[in-house]
């Protein structure tokens, strides 16, 4: 059934060999990586639009509902095969990945806590027209949740390497 939904689907008549179906594998897992983004896009500028007009549409909801469902969806297939681990065949290459997990945490959590600070404390209030005032708490507040979810990104990353060694 797959196999037919796949042929189906890129309009080809019998089946593709190991190389071309690789290729075709590649290039809708990109295709689809692209399609996520702009899914995500265009959920942010219905939000915009809604807050600019202040309406609400039905479409926002829906967009979020679809793209959540589809993150899930991913990440079930891609833990139910064990897609998501990552092997270490030594200490060494386990210490290196957990220097590059605690780099990249550290930089996700700044880089969040940064962007929800200006579009919650900022923009938000520019969109809907309110009044924008700078406040130590807010600033406190979302760097504290950057920290947290850094921290929660590093443990779940960290719960995915798999040691391999004695």
């Amino acid at each position: 059934m797959k196999n037919q939904i796949f042929n189906h689907f890129i309009g080809a008549i019998d089946a593709r060999d190991e190389y071309q179906q690789q290729e075709i594998y590649k290039e809708l897992a990109f295709s689809g990586i692209i399609l996520y983004y702009l899914l995500m896009l265009l959920m942010g500028t219905s939000l915009i639009i809604d807050l600019l007009q202040q309406t609400f549409s039905l479409i926002t909801p829906i967009l979020l509902i679809v793209t959540i469902g589809y993150s899930g969806f991913l990440m079930k297939r891609l833990n139910k095969k064990e897609l998501m681990a990552t092997d270490c065949a030594t200490p060494e290459e386990y210490e290196m990945n957990v220097h590059r997990l605690k780099r990249s945490s550290t930089l996700i959590g700044i880089s969040w806590g940064l962007m929800m600070l200006l579009w919650m404390e900022y923009l938000m209030p520019l969109i809907s027209r309110e009044e924008i005032s700078f406040s130590w708490a807010g600033v406190i507040s979302w760097g504290i949740r950057g920290v947290l979810f850094g921290v929660a990104m590093y443990f779940i990353a960290k719960s995915k390497l798999e040691k391999h060694y004695e």
